[in-house]
């Protein structure tokens, strides 16, 4: 069975992670949830202003998506209406909250999304599973990682997204994204329990929790106590 399954065979919930610490909140949406009504009342003004110059629909709709469900999921935190939280983009490009004390990380893929926050550095991502090349895991994947990847216990199809979004999240909790190599993140991945270590290109150790289903692989890095 693939982790993240049910036992009946139903696809779990992507932000099924096992053991979080307490002060880590998720929240998953997607579109068929929400209408066009939904994101006029959630979205700031700024970002109804962006979302209007969007020309490609995928993009547009993810972008509408992601703020709605990290606008909602701050909203909950903060006991204030979601169009009040205040979001800012840093220049690395990452999101933050200022005054509200929360680290929070925000993924979308198709026609889902997920956010988190916490009280300490997180990082969180999300992949639709699609054809991809094998020569991509080369491109993430150091030497010495490679032989542990290859002998995990995951479907073939899905042994790249698992790494991907690992490695993904962690780069995204330090605020960098792609602009650092994935191969500067390493991963010990242990399936049974969902649960990787890492560390991030700074020899700083984080935890790691993932959910794998037929169609999507999430993860979800942080900072540990």
């Amino acid at each position: 069975m693939i982790s993240g399954l049910d036992e009946d065979g139903t696809v779990a919930k992507l932000d099924d992670f096992p053991g979080l610490p307490s002060d880590i909140v998720l929240r998953q949406v997607h579109w068929r949830d929400f209408s066009e009504l939904d994101a006029e009342a959630i979205l700031s003004a700024h970002e109804l202003s962006r979302r209007a110059e969007m020309k490609h629909s995928g993009r547009r709709n993810g972008f509408t998506l992601g703020r709605i469900a990290l606008r909602t999921l701050i909203s909950s935190q903060l006991k204030i209406p979601a169009q009040e939280v205040v979001l800012e983009v840093a220049p690395t490009g990452q999101l933050f909250s200022p005054g509200s004390g929360l680290h929070v990380s925000l993924a979308h893929s198709g026609d889902t999304a997920l956010a988190a926050v916490a009280r300490r550095p997180i990082g969180v991502d999300l992949e639709e599973v699609r054809n991809k090349p094998d020569t991509l895991l080369d491109y993430i994947l150091s030497d010495m990682e490679k032989d542990h990847v290859y002998k995990l216990d995951v479907p073939d199809s899905h042994r790249l997204f698992l790494c991907w979004t690992l490695k993904e999240s962690v780069l995204k909790g330090l605020g960098v994204g792609l602009r650092s190599s994935p191969k500067k993140v390493t991963i010990e991945v242990d399936m049974p329990s969902r649960t990787a270590q890492l560390m991030d290109p700074n020899d700083h150790p984080w935890e790691a929790r993932f959910c794998i289903s037929e169609q999507w692989v999430s993860a979800l890095a942080f900072k540990g106590d």
